[in-house]
């Protein structure tokens, strides 16, 4: 039986591309993800399909098509943390799924900024701003990671806790993570509200 296969292609740059993602989507049938994903694979001649807010219209081709074609579904990053295979699960069973690990932006983060992530509390802000939820994610954990957005981007985010009181932690703003234009500024909060970032950005709070 043929398996779907759920790819994390890592951070974006094709240098954190595992060759087990290659080869499988080099023998794939049809590639689905998102604009920056199908990017990676531009060369490639096989059918490719883009993902968008309708999640639905993904799920029926893929119910409808992969018992006679090969499909991998390629995610940013890791497909364990916060991807598509989450919404995958709840029409599949495991054993139609193949998923095969990628590294995750939050994992580069925390590499460049030579910081070990086995006591970090990760979550996400990416498209929400529940700002009391984050002020008590950083008053009770010595180490957050997130990703961000523009539309609470990591200045707002250092302003809002230097606001509420929270004065003793620093800040590790990685964006652009494995591009050309990467960048990793660590900072206090007071020093972090007062710059500009870029939209794709992973963000870390510790203790000093």
């Amino acid at each position: 039986m043929n398996k779907i296969h759920i790819l994390g292609i890592g951070p974006g740059s094709r240098d954190y591309l595992l060759p087990i993602t290659e080869r499988i989507v080099s023998e794939a049938d049809t590639i689905i993800g998102g604009s920056r994903a199908l990017e990676l694979f531009k060369d490639y001649t096989q059918e490719k399909i883009l993902i968008t807010a309708d999640l639905a219209k993904i799920k029926d081709y893929v119910k409808e098509n992969y018992l006679t074609k090969k499909i991998a579904v390629l995610v940013s990053g890791d497909p364990g943390l916060y991807s598509m295979l989450n919404y995958l699960k709840r029409f599949f069973s495991k054993d139609e799924l193949e998923v095969i690990p990628g590294i995750s932006a939050i994992q580069l983060a925390f590499a460049k900024a030579k910081l070990i992530w086995q006591d970090a509390y990760i979550t996400s802000f990416h498209g929400k701003k529940d700002k009391k939820a984050l002020l008590e994610m950083v008053s009770t954990k010595d180490k957050v990671a997130f990703f961000t957005d523009s539309k609470f981007p990591p200045n707002e985010i250092a302003k809002f806790l230097v606001e509420n009181g929270i004065t003793n932690k620093i800040g590790v703003v990685a964006e652009n993570l494995s591009y050309d234009s990467e960048r990793i500024v660590e900072a206090s909060l007071e020093d972090l509200s007062k710059q500009k970032f870029a939209k794709l950005t992973v963000m870390v709070i510790c203790n000093e």
